[in-house]
């Protein structure tokens, strides 16, 4: 039954014009949209270097430690609000756990200790930053 509607459809479609056109139209408009994605996708993935002539148009050490200082300082804000979040995890996972110890249910307990571990563990790694290279 399908298939005569669907060959019904297409004989319809072919001895109407208006039809037609719209089909091509939106053929060809499918296909210009999807040549800008891949143009927009191909220039975004592009990158562009920029090199900054350091004061007194030498290269010197001191904008290489200025870097440094500002991706140390940006990894520290980071890692501050990443710990913070870590913590409230742990909360949260401490208040899963004593509200299973309530209802006596195994589950939920296993879930509350493994949301309060892993909270903690993202606070140990915020605060060991200096492991990595990194100082805060």
């Amino acid at each position: 039954m399908e298939n005569k509607i669907t060959l019904a459809a297409r004989k319809e479609q072919r001895n109407n014009p208006i039809k037609r056109a719209f089909s091509a139209v939106s053929t060809k408009f499918n296909r210009i949209i999807t040549t800008v994605t891949a143009m927009l996708t191909v220039t975004l993935m592009t990158s562009a270097s920029a090199f900054a002539a350091a004061p007194g148009g030498g290269t010197s050490g001191a904008a290489a430690v200025d870097g440094e200082a500002a991706f140390n300082e940006v990894i520290g804000f980071f890692a501050t609000w990443i710990g913070r979040i870590g913590l409230v995890v742990a909360f949260v996972g401490g208040v899963m756990f004593a509200l299973a110890i309530k209802n006596d249910d195994a589950e939920a307990k296993t879930r509350g200790l493994m949301t309060l571990a892993s909270g903690f563990v993202v606070f140990a790694l915020t605060l060991s930053l200096n492991l990595f290279g990194i100082t805060a």
